[in-house]
């Protein structure tokens, strides 16, 4: 069998991509590529592959089992040196066994060359295709003649005709075979590694799986005897021979436009949509699009499988991050201003998504963003940008009460609300006292303090006469006079509540001023008639307003509940929660669930009803909010799993 193939050397795991790249041979595409950023290991999978094949060729008795055959393997190599087309000819002159053919013309050369490649099958095998610089080496790959077949691993995507496979990270269960190989073979104890959960995932995490990564790591604790901590300090401050090694050619290659988008995706805490990266990077029109398809192809980004551009999402390789982080951190200008743009961005996204509203129908969008805004926000706060992180607070802060992000909703909201005070922005002051940090307040937190708030921004709404913020203020404020048994107390705002909404003619603050009314007769044990009430909005807010009329429908619920109304708490309740999903209203999904726990467990339904109860506590455990309720729904638990048990 003719070959020149290099040796084979340990291999682990990739069985889902060797198989990938056995099926390309076989298929009728005649070049295969397999790309991926550096240090993935594409050579070594492609040595397996090649060893497999090479194997079921020299014996014709054994079974391919979807392996392709070859005559010939041709192995060319651009690691460490420059390959022309010329070296490309006299390695396949040699291999082939007719080394006279090296002494002819170049053009001669080429012909007959390409006559012995046709007269069987060969497969050529071009390493490190990205740094070939001859443009003849391309063109004589696509043109290479029938039968036989061309394999090449590159760093880059470039080759549009080419069957692709494409490398990422080890799953963990193959990463931690290789630590487990490198173990063994270096003859190092790496149990604190291996054992260790936690270890591991920081380990796994920071190599995000690329197997020279994790064998780099590992010599550095056998040879440097450094520890997993500082190994792991290496790998975040992208210290160390292995980033050249990786990093170090592609870097040369960008344009100053790819460049700059590289070095600000770090400020990204997850994927990024074109977008945003334009607006953080400061790259626009074809410049972006070029920069971010050079980055793609060198694989620098990698690019999510959206058709629709709007879609696409764009992320890095832990390496790829650390690497472009140590590059910003020399530039901090760059990041300040990176990471404000990209805050006056965010802030118009969520706007326009209705973050700031009681809106539903884009809060997807935000969602997809929320990682990168959260530590965003965050970063405002800390870095002297409170402004810019209290208006993109406010751009999202319904949208974080509706999802059920409490935690984040109060800690961003107060900060907000300091920065509101320190500045002396009155009217961002009420908002927040209103609609922001004091109805997190009301709905989960310190009431006293929620009341204070309500009635700190109700009176600044008074003063500057703006009715919509005055009803807010006393819709929310006979809420928390509820929540605190304030009975009489609630019944005056109510009233004076609904009648400035029904001299502004407000049907939806009608709507929800009767439903306080009905709540407030349901905590003074009127509850047949709160359940008229209640049932007397729903038509209206069925047709306006989701939002409202799913609350309204988990109070119906719990109303009937304590009626004895099973059956109807069961039917409203059911309907409460699949509407809850599906506008991903995550408070009301667990108020409802516990609803709905009581009703399973009088039918009898104790395995249905303990999940409906878990999954109450799975909101408000640790919230610190509801502590009554969530102590009676863990005793129903436990009481139910002894039942069940029995």
């Amino acid at each position: 069998m003719q070959h020149n193939l290099p040796h084979r050397g340990d291999f682990i795991g990739r069985e889902k991509e060797k198989k990938q790249v056995h099926e390309a041979l076989k298929s009728r595409s005649f070049i295969t590529t397999i790309d991926g950023i550096g240090g993935i290991g594409k050579t070594s999978l492609a040595l397996e592959v090649l060893h497999e094949c090479l194997v079921v060729s020299q014996n014709s008795q054994l079974v391919t089992n979807g392996v392709q055959k070859f005559d010939a393997f041709i192995w060319t190599s651009a690691r460490d040196r420059e390959l022309t087309i010329n070296d490309v000819l006299d390695t396949i002159a040699r291999t082939l066994e007719y080394p006279f053919l090296a002494q002819l013309s170049h053009e001669e050369k080429r012909h007959e060359i390409v006559k012995r490649l046709q007269e069987k099958p060969c497969l050529l095998i071009v390493d490190n295709f990205e740094t070939v610089t001859d443009d003849a080496v391309q063109d004589f790959v696509l043109n290479l003649p029938e039968p036989s077949k061309c394999l090449i691993t590159s760093r880059t995507q470039s080759l549009r005709q080419a069957r692709a496979v494409s490398l990422r990270g080890m799953e963990k269960e193959e990463a931690l075979l290789v630590i487990k190989n490198e173990s063994g073979r270096l003859g190092i104890n790496l149990e604190a590694l291996i054992a260790n959960e936690r270890n591991f995932l920081l380990f796994y995490k920071a190599t995000g799986g690329a197997p020279l990564a994790i064998r780099w790591s590992i010599g550095q604790i056998k040879q440097r005897g450094q520890s997993i901590e500082g190994v792991l300090n290496s790998l975040y401050g992208a210290r160390g021979d292995i980033f050249e090694i990786i990093f170090q050619r592609a870097w040369s290659l960008l344009s100053e436009s790819s460049r700059q988008i590289l070095m600000i995706m770090p400020v990204f805490a997850a994927s990024a949509s074109k977008a945003a990266i334009e607006a953080a990077s400061d790259v626009h029109g074809w410049d972006l699009d070029e920069g971010l398809g050079q980055l793609v192809e060198l694989w620098l980004l990698e690019a999510s499988e959206k058709l629709d551009e709007s879609k696409r999402r764009y992320s890095l390789h832990p390496l790829t991050r650390f690497f472009a982080q140590n590059q910003l951190n020399e530039n901090q200008d760059l990041e300040r201003q990176a990471r404000v743009r990209l805050a006056e961005f965010f802030e118009s996204f969520a706007r326009v998504a209705g973050g700031d509203k009681w809106l539903w129908e884009r809060y997807d969008e935000i969602e997809d963003e929320k990682d990168n805004i959260f530590v965003l926000i965050a970063w405002c706060f800390e870095n002297h940008e409170e402004v810019t992180g209290m208006n993109l607070t406010k751009a999202v802060t319904y949208f974080m009460s509706i999802r059920g992000y409490p935690n984040e909703s109060k800690f961003f909201g107060q900060k907000a609300l300091d920065c509101a005070r320190k500045h002396g922005r009155t009217n961002d002051l009420a908002w927040l006292l209103v609609h922001g940090i004091g109805w997190r307040e009301i709905n989960g937190g310190d009431l006293d303090n929620g009341e204070a708030m309500i009635r700190e921004g109700l009176t600044i709404y008074e003063s500057s006469k703006d009715s919509e913020g005055i009803l807010a203020a006393l819709h929310n404020l006979t809420r928390t006079l509820r929540f605190k048994s304030d009975i009489d107390s609630a019944f005056l705002c109510y009233e004076r509540g609904i009648a400035l909404a029904e001299t502004l003619g407000n049907k939806l603050k009608i709507a929800l001023f009767k439903r306080e009314w009905s709540m407030l007769a349901a905590a003074q044990g009127r509850l047949v008639e709160a359940k008229a009430g209640l049932e007397s909005i729903l038509p209206m807010q069925r047709e306006i307003d989701a939002m409202t009329f799913v609350t309204t429908l988990a109070f119906l619920a719990d109303v009937n509940l304590q009626l004895n109304l099973y059956d109807s708490a069961f039917q409203v309740g059911t309907e409460c929660l699949e509407l809850a999903k599906h506008l991903k209203k995550r408070e009301i999904i667990a108020q409802i669930s516990r609803i709905l726990a009581y009703v399973e467990t009088h039918y009898g339904n104790y395995q249905s009803a303990i999940s409906l109860a878990q999954s109450y506590l799975e909101f408000y455990h640790g919230f610190g909010a509801f502590t009554k309720n969530v102590e009676e729904v863990k005793t129903l638990i436990n009481e139910l799993q002894e039942k069940l048990a029995a």
